[in-house]
């Protein structure tokens, strides 16, 4: 990691594009909302073996919502150990990453660097400071809110109903926790074990999530973050995208129908609201909110679990709608794309299933070169089934397949969807050389807009590899598509 003041040597970068053609001008640019502005036009990113100067467009435009999130929540956590992962390509001072209001993408390509502190003289990336409402500001000036008093008593009276949980303190049991003390909204224990609850209504700075959390677990207490079911347009502000992202697109909340739930079985429940993919045309695949009620199993499940399960929920509910509205499709694809015969043997299948889900036509896929990447992550799912030998002849497989679209004309702009692939599969990890690495981040780094290629194609990816689907579509519904109603 980065730590010091000076400016680090940098390894050399790609002056030109190489193998990649510039971007047709017949496909719009998906380039985020009109409004975001980046002051900041370069970074040092400290993140891999060598620090490395990377065009913010480059880095940004590519990463999904869960990627934002991510890459906000690493910078943080990293910070608080004294590293920094991104500093500005001009001053060299410490970066952190935020969301413009006005996106309408919720991923990178709506976010933009700023600098951790004051601009330091003589820097001319300067990024005005928005004004913002956070916190007792919200509740004109007060400590907290009605809304916060009432639910903050309302959880409390759940956990009342429930013999395994002690007497909750509501809002005066100080924590003393190293240094410092913590004043938890509702603190328990949960049979002899210390639990503490944060009711967030609020919109709250990643810092202080982090801190939080990481105080908490250095005292070997469980949090446990608790927002209100009734206020469902708050959770698409970029402070809850870091809380239920990071879980798998799942969050817990309180109302009073939990409580009566509590109250029936003696046993503490909230509700979980969960992202859950919808199929309908002409909203192609969109994401509503799926509410159920659960009880202290979930409650505190470890959020690394709680994340896995919620991207295999995910992937399995859009696999299920699918075969649903579209029987078959799907499988009459995918076994042409295993074939390498010529796709448009299966155009009217495609043309069916595009037109559902809202996907480019099998013209514009073709020109992109998705049949060779839809083809590699085919090859992936091999080397993750495979045993023995034939684990070793698909890692060549899939390494070679890689390479060729590293080196391919449109390789650039699949990059993202690689490191992806790498970051989430460790067989094909141990499989992708440093040099090819090295070569992608030369590549994305290279003179040339990075169009992410993913994000164009990302229904018909997901629909073909539900096991994407999480990273590429999950995000909180903006309120385009059919509305849903709690129960």
């Amino acid at each position: 990691m980065v730590t010091s003041q000076t400016a680090p040597n940098l390894p050399a970068v790609a002056q030109n594009g190489g193998a990649v053609a510039p971007r047709s001008s017949s496909v719009p640019a998906v380039v985020g909302n009109r409004k975001t502005r980046r002051a900041i036009k370069k970074v040092i990113d400290a993140r891999g073996a060598e620090p490395v100067m990377m065009p913010v467009d480059a880095l940004l435009d590519g990463m999904t919502a869960v990627d934002l999130t991510a890459v906000r929540r690493a910078i943080a956590l990293e910070r608080a150990e004294g590293n920094i992962l991104f500093r500005c390509g001009q001053c060299n001072s410490p970066l952190h990453l935020s969301s413009s209001r006005e996106s309408s993408t919720g991923d990178g390509r709506g976010a933009f660097f700023k600098h951790s502190h004051r601009t330091p003289e003589g820097c001319t990336w300067y990024t005005p400071e928005a004004q913002r409402s956070t916190g007792a500001n919200q509740f004109a000036g007060l400590q907290e809110g009605e809304p916060h008093w009432r639910l903050k008593n309302l959880l409390a009276d759940s956990i009342r109903c429930d013999p395994d949980f002690s007497e909750p303190i509501v809002d005066k049991h100080f924590l003393k926790i190293g240094d410092g003390h913590r004043r938890p909204d509702v603190f328990t224990t949960y049979k002899g074990k210390p639990i503490a609850f944060e009711l967030q209504l609020a919109r709250m700075t990643l810092n202080t999530i982090c801190e939080r959390t990481a105080a908490y677990q250095a005292a070997r207490i469980t949090l446990v973050w608790v927002t209100s079911a009734h206020e469902l347009a708050l959770l698409n502000n970029q402070s809850f995208r870091d809380l239920y992202l990071a879980a798998g697109g799942r969050i817990l909340a309180v109302d009073a129908a939990s409580y009566e739930r509590s109250e029936e079985t003696s046993v503490v429940h909230l509700r979980e609201l969960s992202l859950e993919p919808c199929v309908q045309h002409s909203f192609s695949i969109y994401n509503r909110w799926r509410s159920r009620m659960v009880g202290p199993d979930v409650i505190f499940m470890p959020e690394g679990q709680r994340h896995a399960e919620g991207q295999r929920t995910y992937a399995a509910a859009l696999a299920e709608k699918l075969q649903t509205k579209a029987p078959g499709l799907t499988e009459r694809i995918a076994s042409t794309v295993a074939s390498g015969a010529d796709l448009t043997l299966v155009s009217a299948e495609w043309s069916a299933l595009a037109k559902l889900i809202g996907a480019r036509d099998l013209r514009q896929s073709i020109k992109d070169e998705l049949p060779r990447l839809l083809r590699w992550l085919q090859a992936v799912e091999r080397l993750t089934n495979a045993t023995g030998e034939e684990k070793a002849v698909a890692g060549k497989v899939v390494a070679a397949c890689a390479a060729a679209i590293v080196t391919a004309r449109s390789g650039k702009h699949w990059v993202p969807l690689i490191e992806h692939v790498a970051d989430a599969v460790p067989a094909f990890a141990a499989v992708l050389s440093p040099e090819l690495r090295t070569k992608m981040t030369r590549l994305k780094a290279s003179v040339g807009k990075l169009h992410p290629f993913h994000a164009y194609h990302r229904h018909m990816i997901s629909a073909l590899h539900p096991s994407l689907a999480f990273w590429l579509l999950a995000k909180a519904p903006n309120g385009t598509a059919p509305h849903q109603r709690l129960p």
